[in-house]
């Protein structure tokens, strides 16, 4: 299968939360078929719909892959539950959560896997780490800094770290 570049967002807000998305990036770059590219900036931002939960860190990392969209969504399943995260709802704490944003310039429109993510252009915690990657993706016609200047309000603060240890 040939390569394809895809966007995966990475998000934590229980325990060591830096930490633990570094464990999910090195998780996803060591499984076969798959490499991290770049890794955007962290980003803090409090934890929307789940009243007085402690605050998410958020990132955005780019991979070449020769899975398809579906195993790329399986493998990021796989490192959220190796990571111990407990589904509880939507709107829940959690110790990993790995989406996939993008997979090249798939439409997709499953029971299991919608892309581009369907809620991409309201996020801001996905948009300005996407932004920090690839600020002129075309995404539904629209660039990432399109799409993020739109935003009635940007709500995030740069997180002292990097996903990428070096």
């Amino acid at each position: 299968m040939p390569l394809t570049t895809a966007y995966l967002a990475l998000g934590s807000n229980l325990g060591e939360r830096l930490q633990q998305m570094r464990t999910a990036l090195q998780l996803l770059d060591a499984a076969q078929d798959l490499s991290v590219l770049q890794a955007s900036s962290v980003y803090q931002n409090r934890a929307i719909g789940m009243g007085d939960a402690d605050p998410f860190l958020n990132a955005v990392i780019q991979v070449s892959t020769s899975r398809s969209a579906e195993a790329l969504l399986d493998l990021c399943l796989l490192v959220e539950n190796q990571l111990g995260r407990v589904r509880t709802g939507s709107w829940s704490p959690r110790t990993i959560d790995v989406d996939v944003l993008i997979y090249g310039e798939a439409k997709i429109e499953s029971e299991r896997l919608q892309l581009p993510h369907p809620r991409i252009a309201e996020r801001d915690f996905v948009l300005q780490p996407l932004a920090d990657i690839e600020p002129a993706l075309l995404i539904e016609g629209c660039t990432v800094r399109e799409l993020l200047d739109a935003l009635p309000v940007v709500e995030l603060e740069l997180y002292d770290g990097n996903l990428l240890e070096r």
